[in-house]
């Protein structure tokens, strides 16, 4: 396939998408394929409006020019965003790319606006739309080269999970749609002899500043704060627990500061009655690992646990079908127990999904049901939110 021939041929280390330089390879290499494929698109489409003088094909060899714009934006936010850390940045630039991503979706609304302003007056000053089969044949053209620019974006942006190259493959894809409908009007109008031009260029138009509006809304989210990728979470889940030594983890922090620049924290779990020196050995050896295969920064605490009282830990079992009772998606962790003559303190953290509503009759609910058993337990617990 010619993705992944131009991929081996631009690319080096292509397999290796956290390496924030292999990132910079794919992102020049998507914006150059961009401009120049735009570019000759819109010639080309420019040509065959004006020996049809339909307004529809003109306004979108322009909207082609406004994707090649785009493409300059999209190279260039991956140049910016690779840049290094500094003083002001020290957690480097890479949310620059997801800017990239807003100002390619603010260019796509303008060429709908744009299309929409020529589509209204084509409909109130209609003009007649000569068929050419030279016409006919760029727009064929220009489908076949959209709809690859469309997969060929879709693959790198899934590949190193950019919502640049995303926006771009959503944009490659309704200038697909755009064009064919413009194609089928033409053809339309060869047969019938009915003018629809200028009703087509506004449904095209109206498709086109919608599908900008979704990747507004799609590349704000990361902005703002999203949850991290549960196959991220998962696969850090699965690479500290599989060290020997670690009996569980909590409090699993993703902090996203761009694609292929995360820093994370967690609570790992440790035996208390290990080796603290040995523990402290382990938790830095996790922290390199990740840093050496998943490219982040991690920040480790570690929780000693107890387990070998079976007063704590038949409590802990306890607590936890309580818990399960009540909701089978709460979770405990830092649980631990004061004992004493009068009374207990079973103390712990809860992990409530955002789900939940009415957190505040849980802690009363959870005792309730512990005194149930043993009326010298007390609960005493801290609410905390699912962060990944």
């Amino acid at each position: 396939m010619l993705t992944n021939r131009l991929i081996r041929r631009f690319v080096r280390e292509a397999e290796d998408v956290h390496n924030p330089r292999v990132r910079g390879e794919y992102g020049k290499l998507a914006g150059v394929a961009g401009i120049a494929a735009n570019a000759l698109l819109f010639f080309g489409k420019l040509l065959a409006g004006a020996l049809s003088g339909s307004v529809a094909m003109i306004a979108d060899a322009f909207n082609n020019l406004s994707d090649a714009g785009s493409s300059v934006v999209t190279l260039v936010g991956f140049r910016l965003s690779a840049a290094p850390p500094d003083k002001e940045h020290p957690f480097g630039h890479g949310r620059v790319e997801y800017l990239s991503a807003l100002t390619v979706a603010a260019l796509i609304m303008l060429a709908g606006v744009e299309l929409a302003s020529s589509a209204v007056s084509k409909i109130v000053t209609p003009d007649p739309v000569a068929f050419s089969w030279i016409s006919t044949a760029i727009l064929v053209a220009s489908i076949a080269v959209k709809a690859w620019m469309a997969h060929f974006n879709h693959t790198i942006g899934k590949k190193i999970r950019s919502e640049a190259l995303a926006a771009s493959a959503a944009d490659s894809r309704n200038d697909v749609i755009c064009t064919a409908v413009v194609l089928l009007s033409s053809v339309f109008a060869r047969i019938t002899g009915m003018n629809i031009d200028g009703w087509v260029g506004a449904a095209v138009a109206l498709f086109v500043i919608w599908s900008g509006f979704s990747v507004v809304r799609e590349t704000v989210s990361p902005l703002l704060g999203e949850a991290p990728d549960p196959l991220l979470v998962e696969d850090i889940r699965e690479r500290v627990l599989s060290q020997e030594g670690i009996i569980g983890i909590h409090d699993l922090i993703v902090h996203n500061y761009g694609p292929g620049r995360c820093i994370v924290s967690l609570h790992a779990e440790v035996p208390s009655d290990g080796d603290i020196l040995k523990s402290h050995e382990i938790i830095d050896a996790v922290e390199r690992r990740l840093a050496e295969e998943l490219n982040l920064i991690a920040c480790i605490h570690m929780d000693p646990v107890d387990t070998k009282d079976e007063r704590v830990s038949s409590l802990r079992i306890l607590t936890n079908e309580i818990l399960q009772e009540i909701d089978p998606a709460l979770s405990l962790h830092d649980f631990r127990v004061v004992f004493g003559e009068q009374r207990s303190n079973v103390i712990f953290d809860v992990v409530v999904p955002f789900s939940v509503d009415n957190v505040s009759v849980l802690q009363p609910e959870i005792e309730r049901r512990l005194q149930e058993v043993d009326p010298h337990l007390y609960a005493v617990v801290t609410i905390d939110r699912e962060w990944s």
